[in-house]
């Protein structure tokens, strides 16, 4: 196998490192797994909207670098247009994702999705939210509304028996930021619960709105999506008081085999505590090595060790499925918001399907942006 792997790496000013610590989980992880020398050659492809930039990138890396391997950061809308790529150039692709928006055409034989599961996180959330047939207030900022959280949340809180009674988006400006519209709905919705879905900056805004508004903005419990409760935002957020529930992907707080090894590596080779997307990084390695050692066929249903636990590429989607994490969002010795571990929620194959394959009636949002990238 060509040792050459081409990187098509994001843009974000909410969190710049991103594509540098995508490739550095991949080398770590690769130094740690295989004897072989790799070359690396990158291209930024900004916030990933323009699917023929993506395209061009990737195919100049096929052409004029021999790169084996496209590995690529990317939601599956933009991810899909590079099929044909797959297709004509014979190569393996692998897209690294949050796993906010849904699967709109099948699974390509060369095509391989490491995703975080956010859409299948935030069905739970709703779900935990509507439990013994409640009321649930859906707020969501204008960004993640783009995005298939919210409807992740909406469809598992009618599933559940429940009732969505309002829904609160807030702006995107941050000198215009307002809870009034939420705290309103709050009042006069006849909500018991809340499903919540910010990240970015705007979780910080919504955070510190609900703390400035007091007690009576955070009576009701909120079940949150798992990027409103990523590890290096909660430092950036205020605790509001009241009581927050979140279920996510990964954490460094969880204790496997794996995980102490991923941190140790990261901590030794760059200094820097790990985060969700050294892990993104990491696993690509892992699919790599599996990919040079048995062909692209054997990714297909295959199960690997991760710091998240067991790890399985659905047969059926090629995309991964893993264990998810059920805790609560507490504050922390500064004030601050900080994730704490209560529960394993084992990966369930079926729930994935469900939140991840499109229905025919599928109407894609304005938003392009990968997610995280803004």
């Amino acid at each position: 196998m060509n040792k050459t792997i081409g990187l098509l790496l994001p843009r974000s000013s909410e969190y710049p490192s991103m594509g540098f610590d995508i490739l550095a989980g991949l080398k770590s992880a690769l130094a740690l797994h295989s004897s072989d020398v790799f070359r690396y050659v990158t291209e930024n492809i900004g916030f990933g909207e323009n699917p023929m930039h993506n395209y061009a990138c990737a195919e100049k890396m096929i052409l004029q670098e021999d790169a084996s391997v496209i590995i690529c950061y990317s939601h599956f809308l933009n991810a899909e247009p590079l099929y044909t790529l797959a297709t004509s150039s014979g190569k393996t692709f692998i897209f690294l994702d949050a796993g906010m928006q849904m699967m709109t055409v099948p699974q390509h034989e060369r095509c391989f999705h490491i995703s975080l599961q956010g859409v299948h996180a935030c069905s739970i959330a709703g779900a935990r939210a509507a439990a013994g047939n409640k009321n649930v207030l859906i707020a969501t900022s204008f960004y993640d509304g783009g995005y298939r959280g919210p409807w992740g949340c909406h469809e598992s809180i009618v599933n559940a028996g429940g009732k969505v009674c309002g829904n609160y988006v807030s702006g995107y400006k941050t000198a215009e930021f307002s809870i009034e519209k939420y705290l309103h709905l709050l009042q006069h919705s006849g909500a018991e619960g809340v499903a919540a879905c910010f990240s970015t900056y705007l979780a910080v805004l919504f955070f510190g709105a609900l703390k400035e508004a007091g007690a009576s903005a955070t009576a009701l419990p909120f079940y949150c999506s798992p990027f409103m409760a990523e590890e290096e935002l909660m430092k950036k957020c205020e605790f509001p008081g009241g009581s927050f529930h979140a279920v996510v992907p990964w954490h460094s707080s969880i204790v496997n085999n794996k995980q102490q090894l991923f941190s140790a590596v990261m901590k030794h080779d760059h200094d820097k505590d790990p985060n969700i997307f050294s892990l993104l990084g990491w696993e690509a390695a892992l699919l790599l090595c599996q990919l040079q050692n048995n062909g692209s066929g054997s990714l297909k249903g295959w199960t690997y060790e991760s710091p998240r636990g067991e790890v399985t590429i659905h047969p059926q989607t090629h995309h991964t499925y893993a264990p998810l994490y059920y805790g609560r969002i507490v504050e922390d010795g500064n004030g601050k918001c900080a994730w704490q571990y209560h529960e394993t929620i084992p990966a369930d194959p079926a729930t994935h399907i469900r939140y991840l394959i499109a229905e025919k009636n599928f109407v894609a949002s304005g938003w392009k942006n990968n997610y995280f990238c803004i």
